[in-house]
Formats: structure tokens, sequence, C-alpha cells
């Protein structure tokens, strides 16, 4: 029997081939087809404009300098993320201010907040993890009245939606991710949803040595680097865009499958994804009474889980000053699935079989929450 990987997706038969015409065509660098994914993608999502670049991560440098982080300021997050969110603005010389999570789920806690808003606050970043809407009403509420600027992080949740908006349409800027864990992969990139035009264009700036103007000697340059993409990332994405709507639901399947294989187990418990508000779940989570017995288990049935990542706060070069009981539940219980749309039914039954025969032997899950 062979590993049954945590994430799987297959690109589609017509990816191979957008790519070599892309090469063929000599479009290699940033050029025609990335802007053409650029206006798709904001079609896509309802945005007014889309901005390509080389990974989310750099999605988020870009929101921030734009948003005018830099030495000085202060970005407000929450402890359950990637570290990603929070380089990003410790690259411009920021401070981070990491606060925990709501009881339930691990999102960012809005009643946290104002207790981290200071006078050198620029930006709350809320996290859209798996899927899920980060609690973004009452956040834009606290940041409409403090005038402090939202960088959506929807790296984990194209696609989702809350009352018939797209998650990272709903701040001044949305970042979205297109690694290869992700719905709409191009080996790396990354896109930034911008409302406004001076926005968009500023950061297009940015993304091209703050350059601008048809001509060398027309461009008239501000501080910038090169954060550009490349059209043949733009042909790789461009040839999935018909697949994510079969992609959406096939994840929606794995979970609800996972949800019913699972329901019986005290030493387990999902993490809500709520679906049938809007959510699409980028990957199957559950806490584990036992999680780092189960991961080796697992293992040995050669069926890869994967512990969550660290808290920000666990990152000597993060930490955090305030409280944060509820966050340390998700990153010493918490485990991935294997899913990704690309995982077949025979594996996803494997894994359920697997965890049904093991856990018979494991503590119920007990919860101790703030």
């Amino acid at each position: 029997m062979s590993l049954i990987n945590v994430w799987k997706i297959d690109v589609g038969d017509e990816a191979p081939h957008a790519v070599a015409n892309a090469i063929a065509n000599r479009q290699i660098s940033q050029g025609a087809l990335t802007e053409e994914l650029e206006n798709r993608l904001a079609t896509l999502l309802g945005a007014h404009h889309v901005v390509c670049t080389t990974s989310g991560t750099n999605a988020l440098l870009l929101a921030y300098l734009v948003a005018g982080i830099g030495p000085g300021s202060e970005v407000i997050l929450p402890d359950r993320t990637w570290v990603a969110t929070a380089n990003a603005a410790l690259l411009l010389g920021a401070k981070v201010a990491v606060i925990d999570v709501h009881p339930n789920t691990p999102l960012m806690d809005p009643s946290e907040i104002e207790n981290a808003i200071t006078p050198a606050t620029k930006i709350i970043v809320p996290v859209h993890l798996n899927g899920r809407q980060a609690f973004i009403d009452q956040i834009l509420e606290i940041a409409g009245y403090y005038e402090i600027s939202v960088v959506e992080d929807t790296c984990q949740a194209l696609l989702s939606h809350h009352q018939g908006q797209h998650l990272g349409t709903f701040g001044r800027f949305g970042c979205f991710s297109m690694g290869m864990a992700k719905q709409l992969p191009a080996g790396q990139g990354g896109f930034v949803v911008c409302k406004s035009p001076e926005d968009a264009e500023h950061m297009r700036r940015l993304r091209n040595h703050g350059l601008s103007g048809s001509s060398l000697v027309e461009q008239h340059g501000r501080l910038g680097g090169n954060f550009k993409f490349t059209d043949m990332q733009a042909a790789l994405a461009l040839a999935q865009l018909d697949l994510l709507e079969s992609r959406r639901e096939r994840q929606k399947w794995i979970q609800k499958t996972y949800c019913e294989g699972l329901a019986n187990l005290s030493a387990f418990k999902w993490i809500e994804v709520n679906m049938d508000a809007g959510a699409v779940p980028l990957r199957p989570e559950f806490l584990c009474s036992d999680r780092n017995r189960f991961v080796s288990e697992m293992f040995n049935e050669k069926i890869e889980v994967m512990p969550n990542s660290p808290n920000l706060s666990a990152y000597g070069h993060i930490g955090s000053n305030y409280p944060l009981p509820n966050a340390s539940i998700f990153t010493e219980h918490m485990v991935t699935l294997p899913g990704g749309p690309g995982q077949n039914d025979e594996d996803i039954y494997a894994t359920i079989e697997a965890i049904q025969r093991l856990a018979k032997d494991y503590p119920d899950l007990v919860l101790s929450q703030a």
C-alpha cells in the first residue's frame, strides 16, 4: 500500500498544454496572460481590481506597504495563522500585536481587538482560516470606528463567501495564495484584491521597482521591488479556472464524508466549517485527544496526517504580550486529515476505517477553554 498523502490535487489535462503554449509563444515573463488572469479573477470574485504577485506572502507584504506599514507601525493579528501573516509585517519593520482566537474556532476573537489598539495601530488582519469567515462584520465595525485599515488574509479561503459576497473583498485589501496546497495552484504565486484604483496602481508600481510610464524615458520611480508574476504561471492558473466549481464541491463532499464517518468518536471533534453559510473548506481539520500518538500511528498505517503549525506566539521572533488560552487548544489538539480535491474516494474511506480502528483506545477529548 502506498502512502495516502495529506494533500492531493490534479491541475487538469489542459494545464501542461497551456504552459507549453505560453513558452512557445514567448509569453514567459509578466505580460498579457497575467493581465488576463487578473481580469478573470476580478470577475470571479466580484472585485474592482486584482494584482498578481509572486506569493501569498508577498501579496500580504504589498498590501501592508500600500496601507502605510513600516517602522513604528503596529499590526493586529490572531495567534492562529501561518507565520507568513506576521513575517510580512516584521520584514517591513513593523510590530505585531498577537491576540487570542475565539474559544470554538481558530479565528481572531473580535472582543480582544480593542485592548490591542494603540496610536501606532495601522491595520487589523482577520485570517479566514480553512474557508471560515473571520467575524468580518464585527472586525469592520471596530476598524471603522478607529479608522484602521483591514487587510484580509484570504490565502485559505478562495471561493468562500459571506452573505453572498466573496471573502477577501470586504476590507481595503484581500490577499490570496496560489501555492500548491491551494484551490488554484500556480506552483507559487498570489494576488491582492483592491477596492480603489489608486491603491491598485500604487501596488502595480511597487511590484515593478516603483516604476511607471510606457518607456524608460517616461518612467518616474519610487521605492519598490521585483514582485512580478509570470505568464507561465498565469497560463497554469488560467487553465484551471473552469475546474474551481468541481473542486469546491469535491472539498465539501470530503468534509461531509469525514464528519459522518467519525461522528461517533469521543476522541475526535470536527472544527466546524459552516458550508451552508458559504464557507469552502480547504482541508479536513479535527481536534484529537492524543494528537502526537495519532500522527505516529496513522503514519504506521501509511496515512499522512498533519499536526497543525505552532501559534505565532510560539516563535521566538514574534511572541505576544496578551493572554492566549484559546489558541493553545488548537496548537495542542488540531490535526489535518488527507484531503484536497484530487483525493480519491477509496483513500478517504480507508482513512476513516483506520481512525475508527485506532481511536477506540484513545481517551475522550476534553477541552479546557477560557
